[in-house]
């Protein structure tokens, strides 16, 4: 990503976390920001998860049979537009 599309901001880190960062990388921005991103990627595969287990039993099975009827077209077209 440009910089154009990020924001600088400033955290304080608890020193051990920092010390920790510092030895294994030499740039704290990417290890931090990797950091967010896999915080970020838990956060919504826990919503999606809580969403699955709140959801009634036979939209899921909805899903399954609609996943199980179109998923040989889907990977025939995949395959007829790969370049």
């Amino acid at each position: 990503m440009s910089s154009a599309g990020k924001r600088r901001v400033s955290v304080t880190i608890d020193t051990a976390l920092l010390d920790a960062i510092d030895q294994w990388s030499d740039n704290r921005f990417a290890v931090i920001e990797e950091a967010l991103r896999l915080w970020q990627t838990q956060r919504m595969q826990a919503q999606l998860r809580q969403f699955y287990q709140n959801c009634p039993q036979s939209d899921i099975q909805d899903e399954l049979t609609w996943t199980e009827e179109t998923q040989d077209g889907a990977l025939q077209q995949w395959d007829e537009n790969s370049f």
